[in-house]
């Protein structure tokens, strides 16, 4: 075991006792206690001095100030604020911007901020987003490479809104200000006009910034010119990382594969580089030192000198990288690797990968977080575990890992010797070689599939089947592709004439990447969605994950004097494999009993949707949110999470309460992701372009299409939903055109609820027309709580309208900061002097309902 284990484990339990996002993983505290357990055990026959070495990294941990945050120095940003108002901002670019097709991302080390002439020195970083929505692609492009400022640029964005960041606060959601954070980044803006943003002048990059720069710039460039179109695209992503020009179905189609991880600079893609450097350096170092100093290379320096020589394209890809945090980590861990063979230490390449690991926790704690992070070390750790595992009697990490065996073959052919038995036919050889590499491949694919499985599941609720397939084929083809690609584009940079030489020769792998995805992606299962497991299923996964680990070791037959080893009953391969089957595919252990009517105001942004878990345990999500022009896929980022921490992969009822953006948008993802069993529709008999729409999808997927008529209740188990408007009569009145334009605010679905001696009222965005109308028709409107009508408009929630329903608690869905001063002030008034208790999405996240159909009990995601 790595001496650094114990103090790895303490300091680790310390960042996690001071991060909110694990403080509670299974209960309270239990991952920092069990980690300052286990090395406390593992220092258990130390002296007490060391012990109390080890215990003092569980502060540290919890008291850098990566971890306990802080709104920095006096001049920070965070203190001049005004979150939401506009400024004017300045500030300096350390680095190229980011080029999406309908947008231009800039990071920006802010300098002075600008409130109404009111100007302000401050520092910090801001993400400041610049929306071209509706500009053609490319001219997006040639805006941001021709006009825009670049790295090395001072800059001014005028009448921007500056906010700090916010999360959406549904249980089970991303912790988006978090992520920035861990990245420096401590508040965000945007614009929607280029004309917004001004070049002041240049500046003086730092050296490695300028270099950094001038690389990126040349070889996007000659990306461009060689490479135009989707194969750019392509490339530009698995070779920089660059996945904005990358089309919406080629990233699913990646996803879908599992072959994701080739479009991000990984620990995978600098083993690429450095794989193929060592490659070529070691035999023609070999080489050279055996004509100049024959016993240097008899002593196996050759080996030493080619991973000497392997850091400085590392390095190069480094800096074309950008000084992506996924780059800089691999590196780190490449140079881990690197240096133990320059050391002759492979046989504690645990110890300095875990080295590696320590130096990034110890400069970024937050990193522990990072999916990319945890994915990245769990793999290593299961690639080192098989190897040790499967070792025979080698003690040479890398040796096992496939050393091809360079300074052999190339003495024996120096000295005309063949090995015994002669030598193999060339073709021969090429297969047995092809074959030992895709075995090889293959090999590793599914240790990495074991290994990170509860990562992949927890973060991303998807296994890509055709992924275990694909990868013993494709990660060697990538293994040539991205090197030789990098060679092709940097010799193209320092001599133009030689990329329309070889780009040629990169057409037909990258067509292969193209085509052979997007056909694996066409299949049935090519991957399946999965509902988050309990923390327990994490828990128990790996202690069966090592628990076989120990028994295939105990299995090995005693040598020498040892004693008997016990071998291990085949019933245990049963029980570990049946707790991870069911743990997986059966998240939640099934319930028995009454279950209370459970309501979920989510946490949508400007929008809104309201998620049911009804008593006999059928689901039901009415409205899903939704952003202009879909700027953001509220389905996919927001619902679908929040409805896999429920343990869900499938809903039994969808409903819309009419076709506003901020209430439809989310539906039509959604449906791409959870098979639906019944879709409500109450407006069958009135033409709506969004809600055919949605109809067609939901047909498409076998979705029941059920109608709703108003004063016709609706039974699910206990519950009674009743539909109380828009009615026959007011439907004519207020009909959409006859274009088929939209279905407008005042025909909502209002839908009474009713449990036992329980009801709420879900009122749409009706406004005060159809408030007055449906105190005209006595429609039954008294409930204990009520969804607030259109997110607390003022020409909603009118007094008579109020006085109707006498509720206990209104809930508005509203966004944080709302330009339409959602809700309005005037009308929370009058819900507080009516006794109402007023809960708001914006402030009090994800607001729950719960109920026996007797009492109820209301929280918030964010406590009061």
């Amino acid at each position: 075991m790595p001496p650094l284990v114990p103090f790895f484990l303490a300091y680790v339990g310390g960042v996690l006792a001071a991060l909110p996002a694990s403080r509670d993983f299974l209960f309270p505290f239990a991952l920092p206690v069990a980690l300052a357990l286990a090395a406390l055990w593992m220092t258990r026959r130390q002296t007490p001095a060391r012990r109390l070495i080890v215990l003092l990294f569980l502060p540290l941990g919890a008291l850098l100030p990566g971890v306990s945050g802080g709104d920095g120095p006096a001049n920070h940003v965070l203190h001049h604020l005004n979150d939401g108002a506009r400024a004017t901002v300045e500030g300096r670019l350390y680095e190229p911007p980011r080029v999406f097709p309908d947008r231009v991302r800039f990071t920006v080390e802010l300098s002075s901020l600008d409130y109404d002439g009111k100007r302000q020195e401050v520092s910090g970083r801001a993400r400041i987003t610049l929306y071209l929505l509706d500009t053609p692609a490319e001219t997006v492009r040639q805006l941001a490479e021709t006009t825009l400022p670049q790295a090395g640029d001072r800059v001014r964005f005028d009448r921007m809104r500056l906010r700090r960041p916010k999360n959406f606060n549904n249980p089970g959601g991303f912790d988006y200000r978090r992520f920035l954070e861990n990245r420096g980044i401590r508040v965000t803006g945007s614009l929607s006009r280029a004309e917004g943003v001004h070049r002041l002048g240049a500046f003086p990059l730092p050296p490695l910034a300028r270099a950094e720069a001038r690389l990126q710039e040349g070889m996007n460039a000659v990306l461009n010119r060689l490479f135009p179109g989707e194969d750019g695209a392509l490339l530009g992503a698995m070779l920089l990382g660059a996945k904005e020009r990358l089309t919406p179905d080629t990233r699913e189609i990646y996803i879908a594969t599992g072959l994701a991880h080739l479009t991000a600079v990984s620990g995978l893609h600098i083993g690429f580089v450095a794989g193929a450097a060592f490659f070529l350096l070691e035999p023609l170092v070999f080489y050279l030192l055996l004509r100049l100093r024959p016993d240097a290379a008899r002593a196996g320096q050759a080996r030493r000198i080619a991973a000497f020589l392997c850091f400085f394209p590392v390095m190069f890809y480094l800096l074309l990288a950008a000084g992506q945090i996924s780059a800089v980590r691999a590196s780190i861990m490449a140079g881990a690797v690197l240096i133990a063979i320059i050391t002759h230490r492979e046989r504690h390449l645990a110890g300095a990968l875990l080295a590696a690991a320590f130096a990034i926790l110890l400069v970024r704690p937050g990193a522990i977080l990072d999916v990319s992070f945890q994915l990245s070390f769990a793999a290593v750790a299961s690639i080192l575990l098989a190897l040790h595992l499967l070792k025979d009697g080698q003690k040479d990490h890398i040796a096992r890992m496939g050393d091809a065996g360079w300074a052999r073959r190339l003495l024996l052919g120096l000295t005309r010797e063949a090995p015994e038995g002669g030598p193999l036919p060339l073709a021969a050889r090429l297969k047995t070689r092809a074959l030992q590499l895709f075995l090889g491949a293959a090999f590793i694919s599914f240790v990495v599939f074991v290994g990170t499985l509860p990562f992949i599941v927890y973060h991303f609720n998807r296994l890509s089947l055709a992924g275990l397939l694909l990868n013993p084929l494709m990660v060697p083809l990538a293994s040539f592709l991205i090197p030789f690609a990098l060679f092709t584009l940097s010799a193209a940079m320092v001599f133009p004439p030689l990329g329309p030489l070889f780009a040629p020769l990169l057409a037909g792998p990258l067509q292969v990447f193209q085509m052979i995805p997007a056909w694996f992606a066409q299949l049935p299962f090519a991957s399946v969605r999965v509902a988050t497991p309990s923390p327990l299923w994490g828990v128990l996964y790996y202690a069966a994950l090592l628990g076989g680990a120990w028994l295939l070791l105990n299995k090995r037959p005693a040598h020498g004097d040892e004693k008997p080893r016990p071998r291990p009953s085949p019933a245990w391969a049963g029980v570990l494999a049946g707790i991870l089957f069911l743990g997986l595919f059966v998240p939640r252990l099934p319930a028995f009993g009454p279950a209370p009517l459970s309501i979920t105001v989510l946490d949508v942004g400007q929008g809104e949707s309201i998620y049911i878990e009804f008593p006999n345990r059928e689901t039901m999500l009415i409205d899903g949110g939704g952003f202009y022009k879909n700027l953001l896929d509220i389905g996919n980022i927001v619902l679908a999470p929040f409805l896999w921490d429920r343990g869900l992969t499938r809903l039994d009822y969808l409903s819309v309460t009419h076709s506003d953006n901020d209430h439809i948008r989310g539906l039509e993802s959604l449906l791409d992701i959870f098979p639906v069993g019944h879709f409500l529709d109450a407006f069958s008999g009135l033409p709506d372009r969004r809600i055919e729409r949605l109809r067609q999808k939901a047909r498409k997927q076998a979705t029941v299409l059920t109608p709703l008529e108003v004063g016709q209740p609706l039974h699910i188990g206990e519950v009674d939903l009743l539909p109380l408007h828009p009615g026959e009569e007011f439907a004519r009145q207020a009909a959409p055109d006859a274009k088929g334009g939209r279905i407008g605010n005042d025909l909502s679905l209002v839908l009474r609820i009713d449990y036992k001696d329980f009801s709420m009222l879900l009122t749409g965005d009706i406004g005060a027309e159809a408030e007055a109308h449906l105190i005209r028709q006595g429609a039954p409107l008294r409930a204990d709580v009520l969804k607030g009508p259109h997110h607390g408009s003022r020409h909603s929630s009118h007094p008579a309208f109020i006085q109707a329903v006498a509720p206990q608690a209104v809930i508005f869905s509203s966004r944080d900061k709302s330009p339409w001063r959602h809700p309005h002030p005037e009308v929370i008034e009058r819900y507080e002097s009516a006794g109402a208790e007023v809960w708001r999405t914006d402030i009090n996240g994800a607001v729950n309902i719960v109920t026996d159909g007797h009492g109820l009990d209301i929280q918030g995601t964010v406590p009061r």
